[in-house]
């Protein structure tokens, strides 16, 4: 049986003399297998999901390689546009890569503060 989730990469522990943001900053990077065309495609329900619960605790962003503008949902959850570039942010808690290691060493590359997950979907 295949893991669902695994640990791509995990930052150092932190000690008690650093400080840690009242805020928290999750990204979900979701590139989609096949070329999206002119119009971008409604998010994946599961992803739409684990954003809005992950909105609760911070503030969560999903990039996907079919939007072509950034826009926020009802909820707060913020879409961006993938690029080779990731976002950058201040801040990076955690990282979840939908079903591609290539993006999870980017994101380990990107964001070395951040822990780095990689999900697969079903």
């Amino acid at each position: 049986m295949k893991q669902a989730l695994q640990v791509f990469a995990i930052r150092a522990a932190v000690s008690d003399a650093e400080r840690q943001p009242s805020y928290r900053n999750f990204l979900i990077i979701a590139p989609e297998p096949v070329a999206c065309g002119s119009v971008a495609l409604p998010p994946d329900d599961r992803v739409k999901a684990l954003a809005h619960h992950l909105n609760h605790d911070g503030y969560a962003y999903v990039a996907r390689s079919c939007q072509k503008e950034m826009e926020d949902d009802s909820e707060g959850v913020r879409y961006l546009p993938l690029h080779e570039v990731l976002p950058s942010f201040a801040v990076m808690t955690a990282v979840i890569v939908i079903a591609d290691a290539a993006w999870a060493a980017r994101a380990a590359a990107a964001y070395p503060g951040a822990d780095i997950f990689l999900l697969k979907l079903s």
